[in-house]
């Protein structure tokens, strides 16, 4: 099937983040629907038109706040689709392929086939059934396409993340409570943290720390920010996968950041997203500092150990045992990356203009900003603590739990905790 990569949009309502009316006339399209929101300010719609069903993915200008939400980078994603196809075919088959896009003052769209299907690893997957599925992706991914080619990595001064959070700590500031941000320690979960911008400050003044989280080597352009909802399965038994929005990576980068996107998604986003989280917030009073406490409401409690599993299992991969003999630190630098997406995923949640209606029970952005802000301070503690102990020495993973399981009991340790 061709398209002609000619025209941007609004919908059958008209509305600003709608489907433009101009690319469904060019399409032919029947029916537009518009299909699960994620974390860009893109759209994403299934499209009817006679050659088939399609996956338009449509950007309007201005429609995020943060830096890398323009349409430039927004085309970087078919661009990164269109390279892997070509360079890697064995990576490709597992992309959809890219059957048009269109730039037009004020938007831009790409569009895919459709494909049927649901995240090949969510919280109600059998455990058995995510363990297959998540080896025979990550072997194929590593084999074919981080370990494809790899150059020596460039020296930095902080890891690209935590780049990004510096960038984008604007936008917290406008809608996550203080306290998390700035001043004395805090509380989350029973552990003692400090802040963010204080934590940022100590990790940047670590010339030794800093060392450790620089990878060694870089590896081909796979992906870059692989959550588990970008791995559809499809067809009998879910046993076809694709590969969805990729970043627009035009160079090299850590595979580690994929996995520490892989990994967040077990321990904290898709059933924070799914169900929420509630939330105990007591105010510092005296000596005591403020106490965040913060709980998961989904059943799944068995998903966030799938997380140990899947790092395990990355380092029994020939390509996880090789990262290791060259770069021993790649787990410290993982839960780096962990705690550093947390809060990255914070800003995402806040930098859409327009959000979309949401089910009354469905979390709101700041609610799964300050979530994120809050469990990305505890895990960075803990990489951190990590850092320092047997994880930076011998190259294990440090502690990567969010006590978003741990006994409600804990709530009533300090203080009268107010619901929020």
């Amino acid at each position: 099937m061709s398209l002609p990569a000619t025209t941007v949009v609004a919908d059958a309502g008209g509305s600003a983040t709608s489907f433009p009316p101009h690319l469904a006339r060019e399409l032919r399209a029947s029916s537009v629907h518009p299909l699960p929101h994620g974390t860009s300010p893109a759209r994403v719609w299934r499209v009817v038109t006679p050659e088939g069903d399609l996956a338009v993915k449509v950007l309007q200008q201005g429609a995020g706040i943060a830096d890398g939400q323009d349409i430039d980078s927004f085309l970087r994603e078919p661009a990164q689709i269109r390279r892997v196809h070509h360079e890697v075919p064995a990576i490709g088959a597992l992309y959809v392929d890219v059957l048009g896009q269109w730039q037009r003052p004020g938007w831009a769209a790409y569009a895919m086939p459709y494909v049927a299907g649901s995240p090949a690893v969510a919280p109600a997957t059998a455990r058995g059934d995510a363990r297959d599925r998540l080896h025979r992706v990550f072997t194929s991914l590593t084999e074919h396409g981080y370990a494809r080619s790899r150059r020596h990595a460039a020296t930095t001064l902080r890891p690209p993340e935590l780049a990004l959070v510096r960038k984008r700590l604007w936008i917290l500031q406008r809608h996550v409570p203080r306290e998390l941000l700035d001043g004395p320690p805090v509380r989350i979960n029973g552990r003692v943290c400090r802040p963010l911008v204080p934590l940022l400050q100590s990790i940047e003044r670590d010339a030794g720390l800093l060392r450790k989280l620089w990878p060694r080597l870089v590896s081909y352009p796979v992906h870059g920010e692989l959550d588990l909802a970008d791995l559809l399965a499809s067809g009998p038994g879910g046993g076809r996968f694709t590969l969805l929005d990729p970043r627009g990576t035009r160079g090299y980068g850590d595979p580690v950041d994929d996995f520490a996107h892989v990994l967040f998604s077990m321990t904290v986003l898709d059933r924070a997203v799914a169900d929420g989280v509630r939330t105990w917030h007591t105010a510092r009073t005296g000596g005591k500092p403020a106490s965040w406490v913060l709980r998961s409401v989904g059943p799944h409690r068995g998903y966030p150990q799938l997380g140990e599993w899947f790092v395990g299992m990355l380092g029994r991969l020939p390509f996880g045992a090789e990262l290791s003999r060259v770069d021993p630190h790649w787990r410290l630098r993982l839960a780096f990356a962990h705690g550093f997406h947390a809060l990255v995923e914070a800003t995402a949640r806040l930098s859409e203009r327009n959000p979309p209606p949401r089910p009354a029970w469905a979390p709101g952005p700041e609610a799964l900003a300050t979530t994120f802000v809050a469990l990305g301070l505890r895990l960075l503690e803990q990489a951190v603590a990590g850092a320092g102990g047997r994880a930076g020495r011998d190259g294990e993973l440090p502690d990567v739990s969010t006590g978003l399981d741990d006994d409600t009991g804990v709530v009533w340790r300090y203080g009268d905790g107010r619901r929020r």
